[in-house]
């Protein structure tokens, strides 16, 4: 059986909110951490219209080198 034989697995999550596992998750947010990988939160297409849309973190934050009066 060679590597052409075999089909990708489609991606099965669990949905936070329903939690049902979906074979189409969607991506609801992604949680940042200072310490170590942070983690995806997936909703089934279902319940993913509950959840508004989460700011990029990394836009939010101020440009390097512009810390105000913070020393």
């Amino acid at each position: 059986m060679g590597t052409r034989d075999k089909r990708p697995r489609p991606p099965v999550r669990m949905c936070v909110r329903c939690e049902a596992t979906t074979e189409t998750p969607v991506v609801v947010a992604a949680v940042h951490q200072n310490s170590g990988s942070g983690f995806v939160v997936y909703a089934c297409r279902a319940c993913a219209a509950h959840y508004p849309p989460q700011p990029d973190v990394l836009t939010a934050l101020r440009p390097s080198g512009d810390a105000g009066d913070e020393r």
